[in-house]
């Protein structure tokens, strides 16, 4: 597992999304690093996270939260900040539920624990034929077959959604940490009224901190488009419950 470490303070891990590495956070975990020790990994397959390589089979996301919390124990780590995006995000929401002895809260965005059906169809047109993966890409996760992993997702995307679509929604009240969920109003794979179900669900266990919140005018990658709103507001809840 490879990994980087930035500034010290309470641990934080920051989890990127689909196709990325750590360092395309790197920004992010600047911003964060001034008050948190910040761990940044390339997710298990991805960049140099190798062996083995990326595989995406039906129940990756759960997969990758099993590797995510070995990695942690690896470290010695506990009462951890844990954050993600995207992919990373679906992982992120899968902590907590898996091992709450670890979380001190959870931060996820682009990310709602549930796939509706019709959106199979709407990640085979945005994500098929792969036409966008340029040397760029290639070069994130040197030795692999980048041009393969449209296909592998696409495929374990609608598996899940014929199986019920269900990732971490199901179990949103078993999250015993503050969360928080932040998505884009224009996020097609995200859409705002499945993660404010996440966190109604979430909800549902009392006395711990829910916090839902929309960016009007945004997409997917909120830290990018609103970079500094979305660090103001990260910062100021993980203040909170610090």
């Amino acid at each position: 597992m490879f990994y980087e470490v930035l500034g010290s303070g309470p641990p934080l891990l920051l989890m990127h999304g689909w196709m990325q590495i750590g360092a395309d956070l790197l920004r992010l975990a600047e911003g964060l690093a001034v008050t948190y020790r910040v761990y940044l990994p390339d997710l298990p397959g991805y960049g140099r996270s190798t062996p083995p390589d990326r595989t995406f089979p039906p129940d990756f996301y759960q997969r990758d939260a099993a590797r995510m919390t070995a990695f942690l124990d690896a470290l010695g780590l506990s009462n951890v900040h844990v954050m993600g995006f995207s992919d990373g995000g679906e992982v992120a929401l899968l902590v907590p539920i898996l091992r709450p002895d670890l979380c001190r809260s959870v931060i996820a965005w682009g990310a709602v624990g549930w796939f509706r059906p019709d959106l199979c169809e709407v990640a085979r047109q945005r994500s098929l034929p792969p036409n966008w993966i340029n040397d760029g890409w290639r070069a994130r996760h040197p030795g692999q077959r980048v041009d393969d992993w449209p296909h592998q997702w696409v495929e374990a995307f609608c598996a899940i959604i014929a199986a019920g679509g269900e990732i971490s929604r199901g179990r949103a009240a078993e999250i015993r940490c503050p969360l928080m969920l932040l998505l884009g109003d224009q996020d097609v794979l995200n859409p705002v009224a499945d993660g404010r179900r996440f966190v109604e669900e979430a909800s549902k266990t009392p006395g711990v901190a829910r916090v839902f919140e929309v960016f009007k005018y945004a997409g997917h990658a909120l830290h990018d488009e609103q970079p500094e709103r979305f660090l103001a507001m990260v910062r100021n809840f993980l203040k909170q419950n610090e």
